[in-house]
């Protein structure tokens, strides 16, 4: 598990976030997304995501 600092560059997961947000295809998406910003607004940078976690925003953001 990685923090968001060592994974993307300054607001590269904001906008990964706002992307999935928009693209989010069902609840689970929903709420999957909902969650992980919940959590990067109490954490920041520091936030911890797992290899499985980014896989499934990044599919989502990329609208794949």
């Amino acid at each position: 598990m990685s923090q968001i600092q060592d994974i993307y560059e300054d607001d590269e997961f904001d906008g990964l976030l706002e992307d999935a947000r928009m693209n989010a295809a069902n609840d689970w998406e929903e709420n999957f997304v909902s969650d992980l910003s919940s959590k990067y607004a109490e954490f920041g940078r520091r936030m911890f995501l797992s290899e499985p976690q980014q896989c499934h925003l990044e599919r989502i953001a990329s609208d794949e």
